[in-house]
Protein backbone atom coordinates (compact mmCIF):
# COMPACT_ATOMS: atom_id res chain seq x y z
CA UNK A 1 0.00 0.00 0.00
CA UNK A 2 1.44 3.25 -0.96
CA UNK A 3 1.78 6.11 1.23
CA UNK A 4 -1.03 7.95 0.01
CA UNK A 5 -3.28 4.97 0.15
CA UNK A 6 -2.54 4.77 3.65
CA UNK A 7 -3.42 7.91 4.54
CA UNK A 8 0.42 8.95 5.16
CA UNK A 9 1.99 12.39 4.21
CA UNK A 10 4.46 10.87 0.90
CA UNK A 11 7.60 11.17 1.23
CA UNK A 12 9.07 14.18 -0.04
CA UNK A 13 12.76 13.06 -2.25
CA UNK A 14 14.82 16.50 -3.13
CA UNK A 15 16.90 14.74 -6.29
CA UNK A 16 19.87 17.47 -6.39
CA UNK A 17 21.38 18.13 -9.71
CA UNK A 18 24.11 19.90 -9.55
CA UNK A 19 24.28 23.64 -10.90
CA UNK A 20 20.54 23.82 -11.06
CA UNK A 21 19.94 25.90 -7.77
CA UNK A 22 19.39 22.87 -6.14
CA UNK A 23 21.66 24.38 -3.31
CA UNK A 24 19.38 27.35 -2.98
CA UNK A 25 16.79 24.98 -2.89
CA UNK A 26 18.34 22.94 -0.39
CA UNK A 27 18.33 25.41 2.30
CA UNK A 28 14.46 26.40 1.98
CA UNK A 29 13.64 23.10 2.16
CA UNK A 30 15.95 22.49 5.45
CA UNK A 31 13.91 25.62 6.99
CA UNK A 32 10.21 24.18 6.43
CA UNK A 33 11.00 20.56 8.67
CA UNK A 34 12.54 19.78 11.58
CA UNK A 35 16.13 18.70 11.03
CA UNK A 36 15.55 15.24 12.83
CA UNK A 37 13.05 14.88 10.31
CA UNK A 38 14.75 14.93 7.54
CA UNK A 39 18.22 12.72 5.94
CA UNK A 40 20.61 13.94 3.69
CA UNK A 41 22.31 11.34 1.73
CA UNK A 42 24.14 11.30 -1.59
CA UNK A 43 24.99 8.37 -4.28
CA UNK A 44 28.91 8.43 -3.01
CA UNK A 45 27.54 7.49 0.41
CA UNK A 46 25.91 3.81 -0.86
CA UNK A 47 22.52 3.84 -2.03
CA UNK A 48 19.76 5.80 -0.40
CA UNK A 49 17.53 2.41 0.15
CA UNK A 50 20.59 0.66 2.53
CA UNK A 51 20.85 3.87 4.42
CA UNK A 52 16.98 4.13 5.48
CA UNK A 53 16.68 0.20 5.86
CA UNK A 54 19.57 0.44 8.53
CA UNK A 55 17.92 3.46 10.10
CA UNK A 56 16.12 3.22 13.59
CA UNK A 57 12.56 4.75 13.96
CA UNK A 58 10.27 6.00 11.47
CA UNK A 59 11.26 7.07 8.29
CA UNK A 60 12.03 10.66 7.44
CA UNK A 61 9.61 13.12 5.88
CA UNK A 62 12.25 14.33 3.58
CA UNK A 63 15.21 12.82 1.86
CA UNK A 64 17.50 15.13 0.09
CA UNK A 65 21.15 15.15 -1.56
CA UNK A 66 23.02 13.84 -4.78
CA UNK A 67 21.71 10.75 -6.11
CA UNK A 68 19.72 9.36 -8.78
CA UNK A 69 16.08 8.68 -8.75
CA UNK A 70 15.04 5.01 -7.98
CA UNK A 71 14.01 5.51 -3.88
CA UNK A 72 10.56 4.55 -5.12
CA UNK A 73 11.30 1.29 -5.80
CA UNK A 74 12.12 0.43 -1.98
CA UNK A 75 9.62 3.18 -0.53
CA UNK A 76 6.32 2.77 -1.65
CA UNK A 77 4.47 6.30 -1.91
CA UNK A 78 7.49 8.80 -2.52
CA UNK A 79 7.13 12.11 -4.11
CA UNK A 80 10.20 13.33 -6.09
CA UNK A 81 11.12 17.28 -6.60
CA UNK A 82 14.23 18.52 -8.54
CA UNK A 83 15.77 21.55 -10.51
CA UNK A 84 16.59 21.64 -14.02
CA UNK A 85 18.78 24.38 -15.93
CA UNK A 86 19.38 24.67 -19.69
CA UNK A 87 22.13 22.30 -20.21
CA UNK A 88 24.96 25.03 -21.94
CA UNK A 89 24.28 27.32 -18.95
CA UNK A 90 24.89 24.33 -16.47
CA UNK A 91 27.82 22.84 -17.62
CA UNK A 92 29.24 26.58 -18.18
CA UNK A 93 28.60 26.98 -14.06
CA UNK A 94 29.87 23.72 -13.44
CA UNK A 95 32.87 24.00 -15.00
CA UNK A 96 33.57 27.64 -13.42
CA UNK A 97 32.45 26.65 -9.89
CA UNK A 98 35.07 23.31 -10.25
CA UNK A 99 37.49 25.92 -11.71
CA UNK A 100 37.77 28.43 -8.60
CA UNK A 101 36.14 25.71 -6.16
CA UNK A 102 39.73 23.74 -4.75
CA UNK A 103 37.16 21.75 -2.65
CA UNK A 104 35.48 20.18 -6.05
CA UNK A 105 36.31 16.75 -6.71
CA UNK A 106 37.55 17.86 -10.48
CA UNK A 107 39.41 21.04 -9.38
CA UNK A 108 42.71 19.50 -9.32
CA UNK A 109 42.17 18.14 -12.91
CA UNK A 110 40.92 20.68 -14.45
CA UNK A 111 44.39 22.59 -13.24
CA UNK A 112 46.82 20.18 -13.89
CA UNK A 113 45.46 19.22 -17.24
CA UNK A 114 44.53 23.00 -18.29
CA UNK A 115 41.48 22.38 -19.67
CA UNK A 116 39.62 24.98 -20.72
CA UNK A 117 35.55 25.26 -20.96
CA UNK A 118 35.41 22.57 -24.31
CA UNK A 119 38.05 20.59 -22.86
CA UNK A 120 36.78 20.00 -19.73
CA UNK A 121 33.19 19.05 -21.47
CA UNK A 122 34.86 16.17 -23.71
CA UNK A 123 37.40 14.87 -20.59
CA UNK A 124 35.24 12.03 -19.73
CA UNK A 125 36.34 13.13 -15.89
CA UNK A 126 32.77 12.40 -15.24
CA UNK A 127 29.56 11.67 -16.18
CA UNK A 128 27.93 14.69 -14.75
CA UNK A 129 29.69 16.29 -17.68
CA UNK A 130 27.64 14.70 -20.23
CA UNK A 131 23.87 14.84 -20.20
CA UNK A 132 24.17 14.63 -16.45
CA UNK A 133 20.79 15.59 -15.77
CA UNK A 134 19.00 12.57 -17.77
CA UNK A 135 21.64 10.12 -16.23
CA UNK A 136 20.47 10.90 -12.65
CA UNK A 137 16.31 11.39 -13.37
CA UNK A 138 16.73 8.04 -15.50
CA UNK A 139 17.69 6.34 -12.32
CA UNK A 140 20.99 4.46 -13.86
CA UNK A 141 22.82 2.32 -11.74
CA UNK A 142 25.59 3.09 -13.05
CA UNK A 143 25.64 7.07 -13.95
CA UNK A 144 29.38 6.78 -15.25
CA UNK A 145 28.56 4.70 -17.99
CA UNK A 146 30.24 6.26 -21.27
CA UNK A 147 27.36 6.92 -23.10
CA UNK A 148 22.91 7.14 -22.77
CA UNK A 149 20.74 7.13 -25.83
CA UNK A 150 17.13 7.16 -26.19
CA UNK A 151 15.80 4.66 -23.85
CA UNK A 152 17.80 6.40 -20.49
CA UNK A 153 16.44 9.86 -22.19
CA UNK A 154 12.57 7.89 -22.16
CA UNK A 155 12.87 6.29 -18.61
CA UNK A 156 13.57 9.74 -17.08
CA UNK A 157 10.81 11.07 -19.12
CA UNK A 158 8.26 8.43 -17.41
CA UNK A 159 9.88 8.60 -13.96
CA UNK A 160 9.24 12.74 -14.08
CA UNK A 161 6.01 12.12 -15.61
CA UNK A 162 4.94 8.86 -12.62
CA UNK A 163 7.05 10.23 -9.86
CA UNK A 164 7.35 14.06 -9.94
CA UNK A 165 5.36 16.61 -8.28
CA UNK A 166 7.55 19.94 -9.09
CA UNK A 167 10.15 20.58 -11.39
CA UNK A 168 11.76 24.06 -10.70
CA UNK A 169 13.94 26.16 -13.16
CA UNK A 170 16.64 27.97 -12.92
CA UNK A 171 15.06 30.78 -15.21
CA UNK A 172 12.15 30.89 -13.44
CA UNK A 173 13.01 29.87 -10.29
CA UNK A 174 11.05 31.98 -7.96
CA UNK A 175 7.60 31.52 -10.09
CA UNK A 176 8.22 28.02 -9.14
CA UNK A 177 9.10 27.97 -5.92
CA UNK A 178 6.01 29.73 -5.01
CA UNK A 179 4.03 26.92 -6.76
CA UNK A 180 6.12 24.67 -5.02
CA UNK A 181 5.77 26.12 -1.74
CA UNK A 182 1.64 26.83 -1.92
CA UNK A 183 1.21 22.92 -3.15
CA UNK A 184 3.48 21.66 -0.04
CA UNK A 185 1.71 24.03 2.40
CA UNK A 186 5.33 25.92 3.52
CA UNK A 187 5.91 29.14 5.15
CA UNK A 188 6.64 31.67 2.42
CA UNK A 189 10.02 30.74 1.32
CA UNK A 190 12.82 33.09 1.60
CA UNK A 191 15.74 32.68 0.32
CA UNK A 192 19.41 33.43 -0.42
CA UNK A 193 21.11 32.49 -3.21
CA UNK A 194 23.69 30.05 -2.86
CA UNK A 195 27.13 28.53 -4.60
CA UNK A 196 26.45 32.03 -7.20
CA UNK A 197 29.26 31.72 -9.53
CA UNK A 198 31.69 34.98 -9.15
CA UNK A 199 32.83 34.74 -12.63
CA UNK A 200 32.24 37.51 -15.24
CA UNK A 201 29.26 37.86 -17.78
CA UNK A 202 31.87 37.44 -20.42
CA UNK A 203 32.57 34.05 -19.38
CA UNK A 204 28.68 32.82 -20.05
CA UNK A 205 29.16 33.27 -23.67
CA UNK A 206 31.48 31.05 -25.09
CA UNK A 207 31.91 31.20 -28.90
CA UNK A 208 29.97 29.54 -31.31
CA UNK A 209 32.32 26.39 -31.70
CA UNK A 210 32.26 25.64 -27.69
CA UNK A 211 28.96 25.81 -27.48
CA UNK A 212 27.97 23.66 -30.05
CA UNK A 213 30.48 21.35 -28.73
CA UNK A 214 28.44 21.24 -25.32
CA UNK A 215 25.28 20.71 -26.97
CA UNK A 216 26.51 17.86 -28.57
CA UNK A 217 27.37 16.35 -25.96
CA UNK A 218 24.71 16.76 -23.93
CA UNK A 219 21.86 16.26 -26.93
CA UNK A 220 19.95 13.92 -24.32
CA UNK A 221 20.26 16.70 -21.68
CA UNK A 222 18.75 19.33 -23.99
CA UNK A 223 15.86 16.99 -25.32
CA UNK A 224 15.28 16.60 -21.97
CA UNK A 225 15.13 20.43 -20.61
CA UNK A 226 13.02 21.11 -23.33
CA UNK A 227 10.48 18.43 -22.61
CA UNK A 228 10.28 18.81 -19.26
CA UNK A 229 9.89 22.58 -19.41
CA UNK A 230 6.90 21.90 -21.82
CA UNK A 231 5.28 19.60 -19.35
CA UNK A 232 5.77 21.32 -16.00
CA UNK A 233 5.71 24.70 -17.12
CA UNK A 234 2.21 24.65 -18.21
CA UNK A 235 1.10 24.87 -14.51
CA UNK A 236 2.61 28.11 -13.78
CA UNK A 237 0.59 29.40 -16.96
CA UNK A 238 -2.72 28.51 -15.63
CA UNK A 239 -2.04 30.00 -12.09
CA UNK A 240 -4.10 33.28 -11.80
CA UNK A 241 -1.74 36.38 -10.98
CA UNK A 242 1.33 34.62 -10.59
CA UNK A 243 3.44 37.37 -11.75
CA UNK A 244 1.96 40.11 -9.59
CA UNK A 245 2.81 37.29 -6.59
CA UNK A 246 6.17 36.55 -7.79
CA UNK A 247 7.22 40.57 -8.25
CA UNK A 248 5.79 41.05 -4.64
CA UNK A 249 8.05 37.94 -3.34
CA UNK A 250 11.12 39.23 -5.18
CA UNK A 251 10.72 42.52 -3.37
CA UNK A 252 10.11 41.15 0.20
CA UNK A 253 12.97 38.50 -0.14
CA UNK A 254 15.01 41.27 -0.85
CA UNK A 255 14.24 43.01 2.34
CA UNK A 256 12.87 41.80 5.47
CA UNK A 257 13.03 38.18 3.55
CA UNK A 258 16.71 38.48 4.56
CA UNK A 259 15.82 38.69 8.00
CA UNK A 260 13.63 36.12 8.37
CA UNK A 261 16.22 33.82 6.27
CA UNK A 262 18.45 34.62 8.92
CA UNK A 263 16.54 33.89 12.15
CA UNK A 264 14.92 30.30 10.40
CA UNK A 265 18.76 29.58 9.78
CA UNK A 266 19.46 30.41 13.39
CA UNK A 267 16.30 28.34 14.59
CA UNK A 268 17.76 25.30 12.62
CA UNK A 269 20.95 25.43 14.08
CA UNK A 270 20.00 25.38 17.67
CA UNK A 271 17.79 22.41 17.24
CA UNK A 272 18.74 19.66 18.97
Amino acid sequence: MGAEASGLTPMLVFVHIPKTAGTTLHKVISHQYRRKDILIRHDSDGPVSETLAGRSGDLPEVVMGHYSVGLHRHVPGVRYITCLREPVSRLISHYHYAHGFSGHYLHEAIHRDKLDLGAYVCSGLAGELSNGMTRMLAGLENVEQPVIGQAELEQAKENLADYFDAVLFNDSFDEDLLLLASRMGWSTPYYLRRKVGSYPASAGKPDAGTRKLIEDRNEIDLQLYHWAKHRFRGVAAAEPDLAARTAAFRSRNRGIGKLVFLARELRRRLED
